[in-house]
């Protein structure tokens, strides 16, 4: 799977979880651009991005999740 590809599906679950069926994101996006990017979003999209790419982010990547980037660093 490209990054573009990843993005892609990123951007579906973002799109999901936070309720703005509008949204584009980018490498870039990050909760600084999105008001709506809390930490109970944080866990949704956290849950749903595993299930998602069959993986399990560590709790201190978690804690710490600001951007878009951090979640590419993710996945295979």
């Amino acid at each position: 799977m490209t990054r573009e590809e990843k993005i892609t599906r990123l951007q579906d679950i973002f799109r999901d979880v936070l309720d703005r069926p509008e949204l584009r994101i980018t490498e870039n996006f990050s909760v600084a651009d999105c008001p709506e990017w809390d930490s109970v979003a944080t866990v949704q999209i956290v849950l749903a991005v595993e299930a998602a790419f069959n993986i399990r982010a560590p709790t201190e990547v978690v804690a710490n999740l600001r951007s878009v980037r951090q979640l590419l660093e993710l996945l295979p």
